[in-house]
């Protein structure tokens, strides 16, 4: 019965001493963490507005085939989207992984709330992967929606 009190205490103490390891490494790095996210963020936003600069930034999630898709969305000030950059996805790798790919992103330039934005419409859906081709159209239309709403100047992220 005692070694088995020795035994548990060795282990409550080690538990104690990692989990103490773990919170201070969490506290040392977690302002260079959100240091990097910022900066990510902002050269994401740069990369989907126009070369002037004008225009919005609007951050979308929208329900992919694997799970939630996060995209941002440049809206140029006449509507038409400049941009479009995935954040984060949990598509099917060598499928639905594919809408990362400049080729398949490069479509929506120029699109407004005037066209469809639909795949086997005016968008080529990638092979394979339509449900996750159909949740960037998704995005793309949400995203010119809420540009549409939002007074000049401002951006939206969430």
């Amino acid at each position: 019965m005692g070694k088995i009190i020795k035994l548990g205490a060795i282990l409550a103490i080690f538990c104690v001493l990692s989990a103490g390891g773990l919170a201070f490494v969490y506290l040392f790095t977690q302002p260079k963490i959100e240091l990097n996210s910022k900066l990510a963020l902002e050269k994401s936003k740069q990369e989907v507005l126009p070369a002037s600069g004008k225009g919005k930034a609007i951050s979308v999630f929208t329900q992919g085939y694997s799970g939630k898709i996060n995209m941002l969305v440049g809206v140029d000030p006449q509507g038409k989207v400049s941009g479009v950059k995935i954040l984060n996805h949990r598509e099917t790798p060598g499928l639905g992984a594919n809408i990362v790919k400049s080729g398949f992103l490069k479509q929506f330039k120029g699109k407004s709330l005037k066209d469809p934005i639909e795949p086997k419409q005016d968008i080529d859906a990638i092979t394979g992967a339509t449900i996750s081709s159909r949740a960037v159209c998704k995005g793309v239309k949400e995203a010119l929606k809420k540009a549409k709403d939002l007074p000049a100047g401002r951006q939206e992220s969430r």
